[in-house]
Formats: C-alpha cells, structure tokens, sequence
C-alpha cells in the first residue's frame, strides 16, 4: 500500500512540475524545412492534417509523402489530398517492405527525394492536428544550432466517444509528462526535426532497412553519433483518438512490443511499476472492509488520482487543448476508476513480453531480433479503383 501511495504521489508532482515549467515554444526563426511523412491506409485524417500545415507561422518548403503502392487505398487519398496545398506536395512509391517495417521502407523513399536546399527534415505522422505554432517550435532551436535533433510527443484528444479511446487517454497523457532520462534515448517520430547535417551523421539507409522502430533507431545511433537532442516538453502535438476497446488494447500492446524490442530496460520498468501499483489497490480494496487504513489509504489514493486529472486538465487548456465537457466528465470518472485503467494497462504491457510476433496495420511481422525483421504476412487492400 505505501509503494502505491509513493507511485501515486510521484505521478502528481511530475504532473505539477510540468504545469510549473511550462512555457509554450515562442522561438520564431525561419527555415527551410521539408516535410517527410509515411502513409497507409484510408487517411481519413490527411485533409485536416494538411490545413493545418496550411496554417503554420513557418511555412515548408514541401511535403514528400511515401506510400507503399498504388493499391494502398492511400494513395488515391493523397492524390486528392494535395491538389488543395498551396505548398509544393508529392507522392513517391516506396514499394513492399523486405525486412523492415513498412513505414521505415517509406521514410528511405521519402529520403531519397531530399536535396540540398533541405536545411531542416522533420518526420511527421499522418494523425497529427498540430497547432501553427508547431514547425516553427521544432525548427527554430535547429536553426539557432542550439541542438541537432528535437522532437515532442503526442497529446491524445478524443475525436470519437468510446471506452477503448478514453481508456487510452488516461493512460498515454501522464506518459507525456515523465521526465524524460537519457538512457531511454527517446525521441518520437511523430513529431521529429533533424538537421541535414546530423541527418547523414545518422546515415539512416543503412538502419532504418532492417528495423521495426524508426524513432528508437533514430534515438540509438543519435547517442552513438553524440548529436544533441532536445525534448520540448511542452511540445505536446494533438492526435485524435476514436477507437473501440480492442482496437484501443492492440495498439497499446504493440507499442508495449516495440518498447520490449528496443528498449527492454524500460518495459520492465512499466511492468514493475504498473504490477506493484495494481497489487497496492487490490491490497486496499481487499482489506476495506476491515481495515481503517486500508479505508484512509484508498482516500488519498482517490485525491490523488482527482488531482493528477485535473492537472492534466490545466496543462490542456494552457496549451490551448481544452477538452469538452463530457471528455472531462469521462476521464473524472476514470480518475475514480483507477485500479481498472490500471489493469487495463499492466494487460497491454504484460501481453507485449511476446514480441516475437507483430501486427502493424496490414502487414505481420516476426522479430528474430531489433535487427532482424522478417515480413510473415501482408493482407492485401481491396480494390480502390473508381
């Protein structure tokens, strides 16, 4: 019970000392950045996600997407998609993936489109709403050559109602506010900005061809290179959320997976702290009954879980995230429901120890090794043709 208390408490003042610090990105330097980013499947989101590039104080200078094969129903997507930028866009055909994952096989084909007038690269994902400020947050420190690699991370927001999407809100928004140690190497590719010249330092076609990770991979070979790299905490980019409970239960298992591949020390880390924090409430809740600190215990563990909520909450509105009412409503519900967001979350992480076998979008792949990717299976797109 007191390893439950101390979890919960640590979670709180993480969260408080991020409100503390926050100060949103104001670095306005110019750039000139090229967009890279890997597209599959029905790309419901790319029409908003290229208005809102549309709307950056910091223009691109283009936007290279890669896209496996015509009969990925994205590329007809994008195909459309672009007519409407203002901006210069283009598709290139990566083709299949041989031993890696397929959005690593895109990126190389996206890279292979960058020239020398690319002063700074930035690795985007398709799900992204980020807000105007966004480019410039993570050119600017490249430009003032304060660092040679920033990154941020995600800041889920609910698109759709559904158990499985706010289930992985409380758990993925707390993860944003961690400290972020060295040893983790984290960086994200989501939201990615290198410099050309730590880009072929980082010499990726030789790495990204036979992995499954393109942001840890990125990560290792930045400490192997020494390059310098800037977390901006309060870089927190907007990703929609929508899925159903087991959709929402696959795609926290295999991010699990990729962190048991890659970053092992951390999943076991996750694993530890999630199975000693659900053993602490089932303690509590077993010995309620008869016990008047198991009860005063679970009290504090109730404020505990309502102030780190509202925290979150604060953090949303100050970087002009705001949830609406019934969001806020949901995830207060949740707070209360703690030792079942828990169990929910220990479930993805345990089932992640097999990572022998991964399911991303359409293609199954097996993990010999971080570096040794074998394509099992590809599920073949239905016919998009008009």
């Amino acid at each position: 019970m007191a390893i439950t208390l101390g979890i919960g408490a640590t979670s709180v003042l993480f969260a408080l000392t991020y409100v503390v610090r926050l100060r949103p990105p104001k670095s306005q330097l110019s750039g000139k950045a090229t967009l890279l980013m890997a597209l599959t499947g029905p790309a419901t989101g790319l029409l908003r996600l290229l208005k809102t590039i549309e709307e950056q104080t910091l223009k691109p200078r283009r936007l290279v997407i890669a896209i496996e094969s015509p009969e990925d129903p994205a590329f007809l997507a994008a195909k459309r998609a672009i007519q409407t930028c203002t901006f210069p866009a283009e598709i290139v055909i990566a083709g299949p993936a041989k031993r890696a994952a397929q959005k690593c096989t895109n990126l190389l084909a996206a890279m292979a489109r960058l020239d020398a007038n690319d002063d700074v690269i930035v690795f985007l994902d398709a799900d992204i709403v980020p807000p105007p400020g966004w480019l410039s947050a993570l050119v600017s420190p490249i430009q003032g050559e304060y660092c040679d690699i920033v990154t941020g991370y995600r800041w889920p927001m609910i698109e759709r109602p559904a158990l499985g999407a706010h289930l992985l809100l409380a758990i993925d928004r707390p993860i944003g506010l961690l400290p972020r140690v060295p040893w983790a190497r984290a960086t994200w590719g989501g939201t990615l900005a290198v410099s050309r010249r730590a880009l072929e330092a980082l010499d990726l076609g030789h790495e990204l061809d036979k992995t499954l990770s393109d942001d840890s991979t990125i990560g290792d070979l930045a400490a192997a290179h020494g390059l310098r790299v800037l977390t901006r905490r309060a870089l927190l980019v907007p990703s929609p959320l929508s899925g159903d409970l087991s959709s929402a239960w696959l795609f926290g298992r295999r991010q699990y997976q990729i962190i048991r591949i890659y970053r092992p020390q951390l999943w076991a880390l996750a694993a530890t702290v999630m199975s000693l924090q659900l053993a602490g409430w089932s303690m509590v809740l077993s010995e309620l009954a008869n016990s008047s600190t198991a009860q005063a215990v679970l009290a504090v563990l109730i404020v505990l879980s309502l102030a780190k909520q509202v925290l979150i909450t604060m953090i949303g509105a100050r970087l002009g995230f705001s949830d609406s009412i019934a969001t806020r409503t949901a995830q207060t519900a949740l707070a209360l429901a703690k030792p079942l967001v828990d169990a929910f979350h220990l479930s993805m992480i345990l089932a992640a120890g097999r990572a022998r076998s991964v399911r991303w979008a359409h293609v199954q792949y097996e993990v010999r090794g971080p570096h040794d990717i074998v394509i099992k299976f590809r599920k073949p797109w239905p016919d998009s043709r008009p």
